[in-house]
């Protein structure tokens, strides 16, 4: 392949897939949670102000059970992402990427080899454990940050990648 890369050889965990899966949903738990008691917060030094505004405490309550509804949706997410990296033995192999100016290619130990190409992405996401390659399709494939050898092959993947997909991400 003209213009590659040396190859990355990672393995994914468990984590791994769970954390490619909420974000190709987009789904940042993190930032949720954090929304989340911002809200909560906000209303309990609204209830106890001099502000009347209706009853803070059903507000209260309301946005509770939203937080704790989304909390329980995501940890659904992880289950089946924890079950799926159990069942399917693909996810569970070693696993070699390159790319260049064309394309992805992921190749597990012993599966078969998939050569994606830059147009054939919706794009590519990304939070602090993996990079994630969302396929038109809906198939999404995860790289942990961790298997790049030094932050410049991470930022020539993503350069070469937006620039295959037109600079947009998903």
């Amino acid at each position: 392949m003209a213009g590659s890369r040396a190859p990355i050889e990672y393995t994914l965990d468990a984590q791994d897939v769970a954390a490619a899966r909420l974000l190709a949903l987009g789904v940042r738990p993190g930032l949720e949670f954090a929304l989340f008691a911002a809200a909560l917060t906000g209303l309990a030094a609204l209830s106890v102000s001099p502000v009347s505004f209706g009853s803070p405490r059903l507000l209260i309550a309301l946005t509770a059970c939203l937080g704790a509804f989304r909390l329980m949706q995501i940890h659904k997410v992880r289950q089946a992402a924890m079950a799926a990296f159990k069942r399917n033995p693909t996810l569970r192999q070693a696993t070699v990427a390159t790319w260049d100016e064309e394309g992805v290619t992921i190749q597990p130990l012993l599966s078969l080899v998939e050569r994606i190409s830059w147009s054939a992405l919706k794009g590519i996401k990304e939070n602090a454990r993996v990079v994630v390659f969302v396929q038109r399709s809906g198939a999404i494939h995860a790289v942990p940050k961790r298997a790049f050898a030094d932050k410049a092959a991470l930022t020539e993947l993503r350069r070469k990648a937006r620039a295959g997909i037109g600079g947009r991400s998903a």
